[in-house]
């Protein structure tokens, strides 16, 4: 018979669809390689349920694939941009600042996509971005499933998906969740085969044999496949092995201030405790690497500046420092950058060791650091006073470069700087209050992507989360917008002190913080970071000494460091070289893989528990209705009273009368008046019935198959399936549910 002839019962639909629906929730789960913690999940199993749904109430309702695909469209769009965009809407639609903000977090992704290393922020773009691809998935699964009458082919898009998640997320959870998918989609394959397959007995119903045979080829498939997923698959040689084209963190470059989540994470992984250089010193300190003046709109670098030579006093000492004596030892920092406590007075090392005074940077210019290097240097560590710095002013920084603006920076930028700084009567008390509201209005996350782009600086304004780079980026630019010269620093946090006087500084120790000029006084650091302090600051910043000394369980602020510089090219005098290519970007790093923590396990099996026990709930009727039916092998006689007996059940359920007296017969006559649909297949049951209670040899025979494939007790099967398909599209949906759950016969 046709398929389309053959309507599905509410019950095969439902089963049909939970089963996709527990498909595309694998799937949704799969993000968990992308996006760190759990909040994702709640907003995307919306999206599953919203999509699948809808598509069930429409084909209920027997809408036109041309009307039903384009109305799942529009709800699923309505869906995606009431979680994410509700406070845009007016009157519950979207409005013009809906379509804004989608466009500008496009934008931001579009700039990082190439570059970012997982796992991201679940916010900035990406969540939208990972909706509307599940949205896409359910919508062509369903689409495929229902109305291309597809099995297993309408899981290949949720498939593509989750594959594509897999090449660039991180390795959390990689085996279990690849597990519960394979099982998903074996339960999918299974219920959608079933649902799809022709009935060979009777227009109206399938041969019982594929009912009995559903749930144990379900249940041995799926525990099958998943053992083979889960315990060979990641056994197989080469299966642990490095990818063949990395896929993940493909950008990025010394001419970038490169991100902790992509450049160094993807070459350097699992090092948030490796020693960068050990420091022996009098006085703990910052060890800054480098200043930052340049601001392309894109990036924070260096300028092209001439290389000096370190034998003789680099700077003068300025008024208020201590003296701040260190010896550094090279341990696995890579490039040639030198770091050092602001600000150098004296330095040596190797022959090669060079200084540039406007950006405050000790180089190394023929060879990279290398391990058991040794540098010496003498700095003048400055000690601020609050009234000192509100007294001074911030004219005057030397160059223009450390007010430069790109054009087109957004007008957030400018118009938060004024809000925050309105009651600042000078330059120390503006940037204080700029600090502070950093410190107090924002969270610390090593899950946002790089950059300073305008796409860039609006996502971390609106998103208000961030890491270092984030915060000292935008907090140099900020106190631009308002006549304050600044700069970004990078280096390190003083690091783990090991002994008196001896600090061991890991990779996950490295930092960036911005720098404000002061005239006569110099550069001055803030510490916008939360979570983050400077030694001998908190006189006029107001925040102790801390930095990241957890041990690397994942709240590392980075996890290692390859600084690098291009090669200086010589200059005719024989004293000076010029470095035209100096990088641009000192490399911070990043925390390593992260271990899920208890927390996140305990939800991921919550998760897990609820989807077995909707699962079992689902099931149990129909699971409950076979194991009878196998374990008590009844009779013909007992099959005929069975079939006749939930016949007037279902015809109780249409109102049609019954009286404890009727006979078979009689039952038929009143089902002809107040149900005539079913007039015929209860009339010809009503008939076997009365014929095998007068009948000398009574139900003997009545299973013996004909020349045409039937009998008769399978003919009053088709009866009964057919009166129970009549009822069942009559009554209402809650009526079905509730027959569903409480005929277990």
């Amino acid at each position: 018979m046709n398929k389309s002839s053959v309507r599905p019962t509410f019950v095969m639909d439902l089963s049909a669809s939970s089963a996709l629906a527990l498909y595309s929730a694998a799937v949704a789960a799969g993000f968990a390689r992308v996006f760190s913690g759990w909040d994702f999940l709640d907003n995307l199993l919306v999206i599953v349920l919203v999509g699948h749904g809808s598509s069930l109430i429409l084909r209920r309702l027997r809408v036109s694939a041309w009307l039903a695909v384009p109305a799942t469209v529009l709800v699923m769009v309505w869906t995606l941009a009431a979680i994410h965009y509700r406070f845009t809407f007016a009157w519950g639609l979207p409005t013009s600042d809906t379509w804004t903000l989608f466009r500008a977090e496009i934008d931001t992704i579009q700039d990082q996509f190439s570059v970012a290393i997982a796992p991201v922020l679940y916010g900035a773009g990406w969540d939208m971005l990972a909706a509307i691809g599940l949205a896409i998935a359910v919508l062509l699964a369903d689409v495929f499933a229902f109305r291309a009458y597809a099995r297993a082919e309408a899981l290949v898009p949720g498939g593509v998906l989750f594959v594509f998640i897999g090449a660039l997320g991180s390795d959390r959870l990689r085996v279990p969740l690849t597990v519960i998918l394979v099982a998903a989609g074996v339960v999918a394959t299974i219920v959608l085969r079933a649902y799809h397959s022709p009935a060979r007995s009777s227009a109206m119903g399938r041969q019982r044999t594929q009912v009995r045979l559903l749930v144990p080829a379900a249940v041995a498939g799926t525990i099958t496949i998943a053992l083979v997923a889960g315990f060979i698959g990641p056994r197989l040689p080469g299966a642990d092995a490095a990818p063949i084209y990395e896929t993940r963190g493909r950008g990025g470059g010394v001419t970038e201030v490169i991100s902790p989540l992509v450049d160094i994470r993807s070459r350097l992984t699992n090092r948030s405790e490796s020693e960068m250089f050990v420091v022996q010193t009098n006085l703990e300190s910052y060890w800054r690497s480098s200043a930052l003046p340049r601001f392309d709109g894109t990036t924070w670098g260096l300028p092209e500046r001439n290389l000096e030579g370190v034998g003789e006093p680099l700077t003068d000492p300025r008024p208020g420092t201590e003296e701040l004596r260190q010896q550094i030892r090279i341990v696995n920092l890579g490039g040639s950058l030198v770091p050092a406590a602001p600000d150098p007075l004296e330095a040596s090392g190797p022959d090669d060791l060079r200084w540039v005074p406007e950006t405050s940077t000790l180089v190394t210019v023929d060879d990279d650091l290398a391990t058991g290097d040794v540098f010496t240097i003498t700095s003048a560590s400055p000690r601020f006073d609050a009234a000192e710095l509100a007294a001074t002013t911030s004219t005057d920084a030397g160059d223009p470069i450390y007010l430069e603006l790109p054009g087109g920076l957004p007008s957030i930028v400018e118009d938060t700087a004024a809000e925050v700084t309105a009651d600042a009567t000078n330059s120390y008390e503006a940037a204080l209050a700029l600090q502070n509201w950093f410190q107090d209005e924002f969270d610390y996350s090593l899950d946002v992507q790089p950059g300073h782009g305008n796409n860039a600086i609006e996502s971390f304004l609106r998103e208000r989360v961030g890491y270092c780079e984030q915060f000292a980026g935008t907090y140099a630019a900020m106190m631009r917008t308002v006549g304050v010269p600044s700069r970004v620093a990078v280096g390190f946090t003083s690091g783990k002190q090991i002994s008196e006087g001896t600090y061991s500084v890991l990779g996950k120790n490295a930092h960036a913080w911005p720098e404000v000029w002061f005239d006569g006084l110099g550069w001055v650091p803030f510490e916008p970071t939360p979570g983050r302090g400077a030694p001998a600051a908190e006189s006029y910043t107001g925040i102790e000494p801390q930095q990241d000394t957890d041990g690397g369980d994942g709240n590392a602020e980075d996890e290692n460091t390859e600084i690098e510089v291009a090669p200086t090219i010589p200059n005719e005098s024989a004293d000076e070289t010029q470095a035209p290519n100096l990088p641009e970007d000192v490399p911070e790093s990043s925390a390593g893989a992260r271990e899920d923590s208890p927390q996140n396990e305990s939800r991921l099996g919550q998760f897990l528990v609820v989807l077995i026990l909707v699962a079992l709930a689902l099931g149990l009727p129909a699971t409950v209705r076979w194991w009878r039916l196998r374990r008590t092998r009844p009779s013909t006689e007992q099959q005929l009273a069975r079939l006749w007996r939930r016949s007037l059940i279902a015809l109780e359920d249409v109102g049609v009368p019954q009286a404890a007296s009727d006979t078979p017969l009689e039952t038929a006559t009143a089902t002809a008046q107040d149900f005539p649909i079913a007039a015929r297949p209860i009339r010809s049951l009503a008939e076997v019935v009365t014929e095998a209670a007068y009948r000398p040899l009574g139900t003997d025979g009545y299973d013996v198959v004909g020349s045409y494939g039937s009998s008769t007790i399978r003919d009053c099967r088709n009866w009964c399936r057919q009166i129970e398909r009549a009822v069942r599209d009559t009554i209402t949906v809650p009526e079905r549910i509730r027959r569903y759950f409480t005929q277990w016969g």
